[in-house]
């Protein structure tokens, strides 16, 4: 067996196929039923802890599980204990009321890339909600490598025609197996990360057929790319793109680039009041037109002699505003403690330059990059448009790094695609939220980017991809080298997708579900999926998040399922 198994249960589902059921020695241990002394979860101990658990559970689904080539995933000699299994984390997740326990599967101590297990359990009693797992039989290949990292390394600069002596900081790899999809072969791998070289040229030379109407970003200068190197041959085999208080805070006010008038949250200075918000961390400067790639930056955030900024920094109170919807959405609806989950603080710059894409002071783009928010600008009326009044581009922008601190996906084919759409899915739905919390869907406006391609169409619209001259089916699917295998044009049949979901009705003309529970669907499917998710176990795990969220109400999980198959079979998505 050379694939990955996907495997699923969830204990609230009850009419599961055969090999998403419990085993009988687990139908006690599940949050649907009533507790069973007969029929006991696993032994419990002082030393029994959420890790115990939720191996014993996954452990004893393996061993009985009735799904062909599953029991291969076993030990031979103990068929009983799931081999290889390294616990990476233990997540509450408030909004269901569960901890999700996470693995990572490795084969002779050497992890398998690409490989996650879920274990999903009670919050109070540890008792199993779902498990989901994309796993595979241990690979036939030696787990010691016979070429070295340094001539790896060279693989990489001769690929990338680079000079080796700019790689020579790149930190040491770390070994891993990898599944190349296509042929279906195993490699044992040197896993390179964050190297700054640019990727095979045919590649890289269709990267800027994206037509997004957007300028560039320094990402073409200053791209970093992940490298897996096959450890006996020393060939190149996989590559994707790397690139998501104490003080007392003072109520500011200002007009943003639209015109209106916005509040928000800054911090006296010495001489005034900054844009910074020590209760969120968000802060705001202005760059002065100054190169992407300058040397320094600006000391400190925007200030003001009072706490009304006017129409002094127009571009910099909307991207401190937006940036403060973008966090209180986050933080309120998803609780997630910005960005990355633990308070990083958000960093904006507006009146940002990039020489090599455009002649100062124009450059038509805003980018989430180094871990900051960029933003450009252009020439209008006799002044300056800046692209911080998009809040749907920021939201978009910052989603990506909410990614890149959850599931991580790989930026490339339908993994890749997903990154984008979840980018889109979040940035319209901050965009649709504020005022009203959230506003009344039948006026939600589904366009990303509104007007901004010179022909006055946005640069995609969810409710009709083909509008904008992308695909909204499979049936449409691009397979290409460029763009990181089509991630800007495949995402919006994932987002056709999520649109369904969003507007999806009953028999009765009710909506299925509301948009803050959509947005928690997407929110939790997003932290579980694995890094080379595909468009399918997007949908899947869709299904498994809405089941515990609903647990208890079989009718609303039933309704939910229904709803969501139906969505994404609309988009070709099975």
């Amino acid at each position: 067996m050379s694939e990955f198994q996907k495997l699923h249960f969830h204990a609230d589902v009850q009419d599961a196929p055969e090999s998403e059921r419990a085993p009988e020695r687990l139908r006690g241990a599940l949050r649907s039923t009533e507790p069973d002394a007969e029929a006991a979860a696993a032994p419990r101990s002082a030393d029994w802890n959420d890790e115990k658990a939720a191996r014993h559970y996954i452990e004893s689904f393996l061993a009985e599980s009735k799904k062909p080539g599953v029991r291969g995933l076993t030990a031979p000699e103990r068929p009983q204990v799931v081999p290889d299994l390294r616990l990476e984390a233990t997540k509450e997740s408030p909004l269901t009321g569960t901890r999700v326990v996470e693995f990572s599967q490795t084969s002779r101590s050497v992890p398998i890339f690409g490989s996650k297990a879920t274990v999903e359990i009670d919050g109070r009693d540890r008792r199993l909600v779902a498990i989901d797992a994309n796993v595979a039989a241990p690979p036939d290949v030696p787990a010691v490598a016979s070429t070295s990292p340094a001539h790896a390394l060279d693989a990489i600069a001769k690929a990338c025609d680079a000079d080796r002596e700019t790689l020579a900081d790149v930190a040491a790899p770390e070994l891993n197996y990898f599944l190349d999809q296509q042929k279906g072969n195993w490699h044992l791998v040197f896993y390179f990360r964050n190297v700054p070289a640019i990727p095979p040229a045919e590649e890289q030379e269709s990267r800027n057929e994206i037509a997004n109407a957007l300028g560039r970003t320094p990402r073409a200068k200053f791209e970093a790319y992940d490298f897996l190197v096959d450890a006996h041959t020393g060939q190149l085999v996989y590559y994707f793109s790397s690139s998501a208080f104490i003080d007392v805070p003072v109520v500011c006010t200002g007009t943003d680039e639209l015109g209106k008038r916005r509040e928000f949250y800054g911090l006296g200075s010495g001489t005034g009041f900054e844009l910074r918000d020590p209760l969120r961390g968000i802060e705001t400067y202005d760059h002065q037109f100054n190169d992407i790639d300058a040397a320094t930056l600006p000391n400190d955030p925007i200030d003001n002699a009072s706490t009304d900024f006017g129409t002094d920094s127009t571009a910099g109170v909307s991207a401190h505003s937006n940036a403060t919807r973008v966090f209180d959405f986050f933080n309120n609806v998803l609780k997630r403690n910005g960005i990355d989950d633990k308070g990083m603080i958000i960093v904006s710059l507006v009146n940002v330059t990039y020489a090599k894409d455009q002649p100062p002071p124009n450059w038509r783009n805003a980018c989430w990059w180094n871990g900051k928010m960029w933003y450009g600008q252009e020439k209008s009326n006799g002044g300056f448009e800046s692209l911080s009044r998009y809040l749907d581009i920021i939201a978009h922008e910052l989603s990506h790094g909410v990614t890149a601190t959850t599931s991580d996906l790989v930026y490339r084919d339908q993994s890749g695609a997903l990154n984008e759409s979840f980018s889109d899915i979040f940035g319209i739905m901050i965009k649709n939220w504020f005022p009203g919390e959230p506003n009344p869907l039948a006026n939600w406006d589904w366009e990303i980017g509104s007007g901004f391609r010179p022909t006055g169409l946005p640069l995609r619209d969810m409710s009709d991809p083909k509008r904008t001259g992308h695909p909204d089916h499979m049936n449409d699917y691009l397979y290409t080298t460029g763009d990181y295998g089509g991630v800007h044009t495949n995402c919006t049949i994932h987002n056709k997708a999520a649109y369904n979901v969003l507007t999806s009705r009953d028999g009765s003309g009710n909506p299925v579900c509301t948009p803050t529970e959509v947005a928690i669907f997407y929110y939790l499917t997003l932290t579980r999926l694995n890094r080379m998710a595909t468009f399918s176990d997007c949908l899947r795990m869709l299904k498994s998040v809405a089941a515990t969220y609903y647990s208890g109400n079989p009718g609303r999980q039933a309704a939910t399922a229904v709803a969501i198959d139906a969505a994404y079979q609309g988009a070709g998505i099975t």
